[in-house]
């Protein structure tokens, strides 16, 4: 069975497009790790990924972005269980003007129920623009 990493990052994008950080958290499966090139944070429980997802929420309103697309890039299955997606986000502001993007990787792991669940994040941030947001406010 194939697992559609695409459909997936569609109705994540779609999840992220409403900035409410209860639906987003629901994507993912605690403990998740969340790194890039500077830092790594692991978070235990939905509670902290929602309160994780209100703080970005409110610095991409800061800085005038509305609007997420993802580009997937590369999918490949690690196990039975496991998926890797190598993808990109657009960033859009209100007048659907692309501010920036940023390269991003996922681990997921297949449910029970088939569903994906974001357990791993890489952000490589090649433009530094979303350092740069989230220096906004800091």
């Amino acid at each position: 069975m194939l697992i559609d990493s695409e459909h997936f990052l569609d109705i994540y994008a779609k999840a992220l497009n409403t900035f409410d950080p209860k639906k987003v958290a629901s994507f993912c499966l605690p403990p998740i790790i969340i790194m890039n090139d500077r830092s790594k944070k692991v978070m235990t429980s939905e509670e902290e990924l929602e309160q994780a997802f209100s703080r970005m929420f409110a610095k991409f309103k800061q800085a005038g972005i509305k609007k997420f697309v993802p580009k997937l890039q590369q999918t490949m299955r690690l196990s039975d269980t496991l998926f890797f997606s190598k993808m990109r986000w657009q960033f859009y502001d209100e007048q659907e003007q692309l501010r920036f993007g940023c390269a991003t990787s996922y681990t997921l792991q297949k449910m029970p129920d088939k569903q994906l669940k974001i357990i791993v994040v890489v952000i490589d941030d090649d433009e530094n623009k979303l350092a740069d947001i989230f220096t906004l406010t800091e």
